[in-house]
């Protein structure tokens, strides 16, 4: 017990870096929801116009991760991610100083490309620790934390100092984590600067393994973000008011919380196949109950349950990915392949509800993750044979 928390211990400064550097990159994401109807009134602008908004903000993003995937076999993660860092920061300065919708879309796509590169150095950085899995845990309940108390000041920051405001706080924060990235892993071989894109790929290894788990990965996904959608409207459904509904969702937080301490606890011991089996399994399972209850009782116990499985279950998804390739390159892909699915799968959502109603949702939510779940988990049990460690 002592000899497995003093490694948790020293995996604690790394994750911390991951942490900070996952804030670069989806902090501004995340806060779409919070941001909207301030930047329409700001920008004089439509939904829709906000909406294309966010959809180049979100699809530079996948771009950036994506290609990050390459040089972060070949350069220090630690001056990636400040560089990343130092590009994000510009862009939430210019974002706070423009009244134009164009300029601002500009603007926020500098801050994709910015938290792309510091996501992408930083998930590296985990996928060559020397437990990813508790690394990731880890990471991600300080990220978790971090965001959770920093949403809270949101309302009052729009309140005294409005969208502006709130692009500059995100730029002052991002640039005060830049001296945590020092604790960043380097690659694990680096790779000569002159070495070409196209044989960083080919060299990359367990291709056919990483395109079925990132195939699985995007499948599964795509339910989940259906549930994600809906969460609210499915809590009015159920019969619970607005009150009752932020209140489920900030107890759900300490589910998260949990299922994130569980996957650091467990970390690898009984390596990634069944954790994953057990994870994702109880995660689709939950999330198909949650669309089609109508019970306040049943829709919080499926809401815990959905966000305990799923806080459980992400570090597994990032440690298989790790024990693919040490030098992250699929981990990092998995990450863009992750944040890709939260397009369509809104889409998909609304397409479904609108036309057929919430009991199928709750069918392609289940037949998606369970489809997901086999590829990704046929990956799991082979790096498992094989003694990949991740």
């Amino acid at each position: 017990m002592n000899k497995q928390s003093i490694s948790i211990r020293s995996l604690i400064p790394g994750a911390l870096a991951i942490a900070a550097a996952y804030n670069v990159g989806l902090w501004g994401l995340y806060l779409q929801p919070q941001l909207l109807s301030p930047l329409m009134e700001k920008l004089q602008a439509s939904e829709t116009n906000i909406g294309v908004l966010y959809g180049a903000e979100n699809f530079v993003y996948f771009i950036a991760l994506l290609l990050t995937a390459i040089p972060v076999t070949k350069y220090s993660r630690t001056k990636m991610a400040i560089l990343g860092t130092v590009i994000a920061v510009v862009g939430s300065i210019a974002s706070a100083f423009t009244d134009s919708l164009s300029m601002l879309m500009f603007y926020r796509c500098i801050v994709s490309v910015g938290g792309g590169i510091a996501s992408g150095a930083a998930t590296a950085s985990g996928a060559g620790s020397k437990d990813p899995v508790r690394t990731f845990a880890i990471a991600g309940m300080i990220y978790l934390f971090i965001f959770s108390v920093g949403r809270k000041f949101i309302p009052m920051g729009l309140e005294n100092f409005g969208v502006s405001g709130i692009f500059l706080g995100t730029a002052i924060f991002c640039a005060m984590t830049i001296p945590i990235y020092f604790f960043l892993n380097p690659p694990v071989k680096a790779e000569s600067a002159s070495t070409s894109f196209f044989k960083l790929i080919k060299d990359a290894p367990y291709r056919l393994f990483a395109i079925l788990a990132m195939a699985g990965l995007f499948i599964y996904e795509l339910g989940q973000n259906a549930v994600f959608t809906y969460m609210d409207k499915l809590g009015e459904k159920s019969g619970m008011n607005g009150d009752e509904r932020g209140m489920a969702y900030l107890l759900s937080f300490s589910m998260e919380l949990l299922g994130g301490g569980v996957a650091a606890w467990m970390g690898s011991r009984y390596g990634k196949f069944w954790p994953l089996i057990c994870g994702l399994g109880l995660n689709i399972t939950s999330a198909a109950m949650f669309t089609i209850v109508e019970n306040p009782a049943y829709y919080i116990y499926m809401l815990f349950l959905w966000n305990l499985s799923y806080a459980f279950s992400l570090p597994y998804i990032s440690g298989t990915l790790s024990a693919l390739d040490k030098e992250g390159r699929w981990a990092v892909a998995g990450d863009a392949v992750w944040n890709f699915s939260s397009t369509p799968g809104p889409i998909i959502a609304t397409l479904i509800v609108t036309n057929f109603g919430y009991n199928p949702l709750a069918l392609w939510v289940f037949t998606s993750g369970a489809v997901g779940i086999t590829l990704f988990c046929y990956t799991g049990r082979t790096a498992d044979k094989l003694g990949l460690q991740g």
